[in-house]
């Protein structure tokens, strides 16, 4: 009978019994890339979106009525359209596929 092997369950990649190098702020600093800055600036931006978007509106859909702050109206709004555009060029580009078969 083969004895059973003994596995390190995570191999940090150095020798055992050394600490991992520690990063200085300025490694941290080259990491920053343009994709995080525009996240960033977006997360900002939505921020003062909201705060400055507070007040009450009055929603009529359907017979339904329903109080809304402003902000979440405009934010459902635009995922709302975000979503059926993905969808008609989705089905466009499906029907654009089988006509070209």
């Amino acid at each position: 009978m083969s004895e059973p092997e003994t596995s390190v369950p995570y191999d940090h990649g150095g020798t055992e019994g050394t600490k991992p190098k520690e990063r200085s702020f300025v490694d941290l600093l080259r990491q920053i890339n343009a994709r995080m800055v525009l996240g960033a600036l977006a997360a900002i931006a939505l921020i003062v979106f909201i705060a400055q978007n507070t007040d009450e509106t009055r929603v009529n859909f359907l017979g339904w009525d329903w109080d809304l702050p402003l902000f979440l109206l405009l934010l459902i709004t635009i995922v709302l359209s975000v979503v059926c555009t993905e969808i008609a060029s989705w089905y466009m580009g499906r029907r654009r596929h089988r006509r070209n078969r």
